[in-house]
């Protein structure tokens, strides 16, 4: 399953401090207190645990996250001042939303997918091999993920786990994939399963967005648990650089979450226009199709549609367009929805309980969602800004183009003259 990608300016909603009212023992059988005895104490493995693929826990918290409350937030971004309207993009992932966007890996133009999996391909031992030393507890994938992908990097890092001297008998990882969408969620925990047979690894789910899953991470009981987080895809820069640093903030102790181990980010850093151009907006549609699924989705969250009273054919596609386009001074491709003409409705604000007026102006840019394509030094001061965390090693595509990042907290830059040590040593390993 691909990558969550949150709505714009998701950082900015605030969290409701609810975990100390919540039973933690409603969280069985994934809790980590029930799969093993905390480190230093015990060296006992797991217990065998059910393979029913519906093992998951639902982290979404009615008061605080945007899944649960996407209808107020589709009213609220189409609300805005003109030039500030968006659709939150949670809306394209759905199950449509996700078949549409797997055609779109499937594209011969769209590379950040295929030189991602050849990176991986080439390095995955030596991209494994620092999760495995860093004694983690709990590894936590923001977004399913790729199952490929997925299944490449917990098969080398179940071999790891078998030699490395570095980690104590301490049970096994327990690893989550984190993902909005439930029925995906079990179909492609069910499908990893099939195609893996890890014997140091549990896999779990946990079903939220990526704060529900830096609120649920940040628990007490969880602080005992060395954490390592996992996001390619380059997921991280469908946001803006500040947005990003500030939800990878979330994950780190300035947040209360204790114990974190690392981060893996895959992050593409081509600059190339005409490369970038074809790879969003395909001959064949394919990026015009998914991105106008916003509309379908905005429609059913605002239960408007052709049988509708009021505003029945806003969100019919005849009445948008699609644009993309590439900013070279933020190094970012963006996708808007612009209507071709004015488009006016009612909806009933939930929230609010009143009726709403959206007006849509002939020509105003709606904004989708965009991608990021941020350079390795980019990666350093973005995750060094806010997050304090520093780069340990990278691995790079041919033409460096693309980047897989190992980053911890604490760790200095390689640019600030103070000497790190080597993993490994291996000379394939790209560091800068």
């Amino acid at each position: 399953m691909a990558q969550v990608l949150p709505s714009p300016g998701v950082e900015s909603h605030p969290f409701h401090q609810t975990t100390k009212k919540r039973d933690v023992s409603s969280f069985s059988p994934a809790t980590p207190s029930l799969l093993y005895h905390y480190k230093h104490q015990l060296s006992t493995p797991s217990p065998n645990i059910s393979k029913d693929p519906s093992d998951m826990i639902d982290i979404r918290s009615s008061e605080t996250s945007l899944l649960d409350t996407l209808d107020t937030q589709t009213l609220s971004s189409l609300t805005q001042h003109t030039g500030e309207k968006s659709f939150p993009s949670l809306l394209l992932w759905d199950e449509k939303g996700q078949s549409l966007y797997d055609s779109i890996l499937a594209t011969p133009y769209y590379y950040p997918y295929r030189v991602e999996n050849a990176l991986l391909q080439k390095q995955i031992s030596h991209i494994a091999t620092p999760i495995a030393s860093s004694t983690t507890d709990i590894l936590v994938e923001l977004g399913a993920g790729n199952l490929s992908k997925t299944a490449l990097l917990l098969t080398a890092l179940d071999r790891c786990l078998d030699s490395c001297s570095q980690r104590p008998g301490t049970g096994k990882i327990v690893y989550y994939a984190l993902d909005v969408d439930r029925s995906l969620l079990e179909s492609s925990l069910k499908q990893l399963r099939k195609r893996t047979a890890l014997k140091n690894i549990e896999l779990r789910s946990l079903l939220g967005t990526y704060e529900d899953g830096a609120r649920w991470l940040s628990q007490p009981d969880l602080a005992p648990y060395r954490k390592t987080m996992v996001w390619l895809g380059n997921s991280i820069a469908n946001f803006e650089k500040e947005e990003a640093s500030a939800l990878l903030t979330k994950f780190t102790s300035q947040n209360g979450m204790q114990n974190l181990a690392g981060f893996l980010l895959g992050v593409d850093g081509c600059l190339d226009e005409e490369k970038v151009e074809k790879a969003y907006n395909a001959p064949g549609g394919e990026n015009r199709r998914w991105v106008l699924h916003a509309l379908e989705a905005a429609g059913e969250q605002l239960e408007l549609g052709p049988d509708s009273l009021e505003g029945g054919d806003m969100f019919d596609e005849k009445n948008w367009r699609f644009e993309g386009r590439w900013d070279s001074e933020r190094q970012r491709y963006e996708n808007y929805l612009i209507p071709v003409k004015k488009l006016e409705a009612v909806v009933h604000s939930k929230e609010e309980g009143e009726k709403k007026k959206v007006v849509l102006e002939e020509g105003e840019k709606v904004f989708v969602l965009g991608s990021g394509k941020w350079t390795a030094r980019d990666v350093q001061t973005i995750c060094e800004k806010g997050p304090g965390l520093g780069l340990r090693r990278s691995w790079h595509s041919e033409g460096d183009d693309y980047g897989v990042y190992w980053l911890q907290p604490g760790k200095k830059r390689f640019d600030s003259g103070i000497e790190m040590d080597d993993d490994d040593g291996d000379d394939d390993d790209d560091e800068f």
